[in-house]
């Protein structure tokens, strides 16, 4: 009998106890049962366990349980009640009937552990996973997922990844990241991707990368390391998303913005044209349309015949002056509109010597020496006739004004400036020119700086104008009775 008395004291120190008779009244509760539901023992005891039902489990449960226990068999589960106070608790519960002779429970025991703590730890982790799920359902909706182990194989994509991709899982599992690169960015960019994530930092940018079917997309793209308890990356979590359609956009605009600025240019350029034009027609045609006008006043109102005769002789001579000016107008502005003249790769020292031969009586009576350096650019990309043009015009203005108090020498030498230009030069130690008194009339149209029955001053205007005409430029160094030296750059070579 003891020893059922220390069961009984073990019991009650350790367990929440009720006891019911065979209708589910309560009979007895130990004191863990009111402490736990807040209830006395006499608020408990002639009260069934409808008075800590929390109303969380199903009519058929609670049937169920009685369908047990009303059985002569044992019933085990967890239950949620309700105290006092209305909070609710959690109890793991064990129902034990007690049977008479006819083996028909006459009493149950109820014997319970408090589980509440574990129950809310349960579904707060319950919570959290559905937290979680529902989050890699809301990326994996949305974004383009991709997950690698520490060397960087795939070990997980998610179905945005392969629609974008255009692989399978199966293709793309096993693999690198290399599976997928388009070559676009350098490899000093990867490395810097490799070095940040590999020190356990988040890397963020935007990559261009290849489908399976050579297409080529965008994606902006953050990569997350995992790190373990030592700190070092275990796994890399890629979170992308598709921005081929803004970066076609991005460059559509800067296409666009190169046009326009290229247009504005060419049009700046035509309005610098036109005002050239202007100035030209104003400076050059004036004076010659002023002149016929007063002659032809003249005629008109002399009565001598022989008066009117020789004015009319002396128009002539104005008129041709004047279709002179006016057919260098045209030529220089074809030039301009010839855009599309097409270049081809010519040898320099060929079309000097073709230009030479026009100059040997010359260049044989001012004994004049030719010196020549092609060695590093033996060949340039520009139109045969221009090239004639520019050569013809420069080797011109060296003989007509060579020093009389030397022999001329004159050096042609072409170079290399960049990968795809080439300079010429064309030197000479003439006369020279005063570049602080005429620095910005050099390269005018019908301007001259010495006097000479055959200078015209449209070689160098119609040379700049060809040479600009393909995108090159043209300057000159000078020095009065020290030479000059005229420098064409040519753009654009394939040589």
């Amino acid at each position: 009998m003891e020893k059922i008395t220390d069961y009984q004291y073990a019991l009650d120190v350790s367990s929440i106890v009720a006891i019911t008779d065979q209708r589910g009244t309560i009979k007895y509760v130990n004191q863990n049962f009111c402490n736990i539901s807040k209830y006395t023992a006499e608020e408990l005891i002639g009260q069934d366990h409808r008075i800590i039902n929390s109303g969380y489990h199903s009519k058929e449960f609670i049937r169920e349980l009685w369908r047990t226990i009303a059985s002569g068999k044992v019933w085990k589960g967890e239950l949620k009640n309700k105290a006092k106070d209305g909070t609710v608790y959690w109890v793991d519960t064990t129902i034990v009937p007690f049977l008479d002779p006819e083996q028909k429970p006459y009493q149950y025991v109820a014997i319970r552990s408090d589980i509440t703590n574990r129950k809310i730890g349960e579904e707060e982790l319950r919570n959290t996973l559905k937290e979680i799920s529902d989050y890699k359902y809301a990326l994996d909706e949305s974004a383009i997922v991709a997950i690698t182990d520490q060397k960087g194989i795939i070990t997980h994509v998610n179905n945005n990844f392969c629609k974008i991709s255009k692989y399978t899982a199966e293709e793309l599992i096993g693999q690198d990241h290399r599976i997928i690169n388009s070559g676009h960015h350098p490899k000093a960019f990867i490395r810097t991707l490799w070095k940040t994530i590999a020190n356990g930092k988040v890397w963020k940018g935007e990559l261009k990368n290849k489908a399976k079917d050579g297409t080529d997309y965008w994606v902006d793209t953050t990569i997350v390391p995992f790190l373990n308890q030592q700190g070092k990356p275990y796994q890399y979590v890629a979170i992308r998303s598709d921005i081929t359609e803004r970066k076609r956009g991005e460059e559509q605009i800067r296409l666009n913005n190169e046009n326009a600025l290229r247009n504005a240019n060419m049009l700046e350029a035509k309005n610098i044209q036109l005002v050239d034009f202007c100035n030209i027609v104003s400076h050059n045609l004036r004076a010659p349309l002023i002149n016929i006008a007063m002659l032809v006043d003249y005629i008109e109102q002399s009565d001598n015949e022989v008066e009117r005769l020789e004015v009319l002789g002396k128009i002539k001579p104005v008129v041709n002056h004047l279709m002179e000016v006016f057919n260098e107008l045209v030529e220089s502005i074809q030039v301009k509109q010839d855009t599309g003249i097409e270049s081809e790769r010519l040898v320099v020292q060929e079309y000097l010597d073709k230009v030479l031969v026009g100059y040997e009586t010359q260049i044989a009576d001012y004994k004049a020496i030719i010196e020549t350096d092609f060695k590093e650019a033996p060949e340039v990309y520009f139109p045969h006739k221009y090239l004639e043009s520019l050569l013809t015009n420069l080797i011109s203005n060296a003989l007509k004004y060579h020093s009389p108090d030397r022999e001329p020498v004159i050096r042609v030498k072409t170079r290399k400036t960049a990968p795809k230009t080439i300079q010429l030069t064309v030197s000479d130690n003439g006369l020279g020119i005063d570049m602080v008194l005429h620095k910005d009339q050099i390269f005018k149209i019908r301007k001259t700086f010495h006097r000479h029955a055959d200078a015209k001053g449209f070689g160098l205007f119609m040379t700049k104008t060809q040479v600009e005409a393909l995108g090159g430029s043209i300057w000159v160094e000078s020095m009065p009775d020290v030479g000059s030296t005229f420098f064409i750059e040519f753009i654009n070579q394939t040589t």
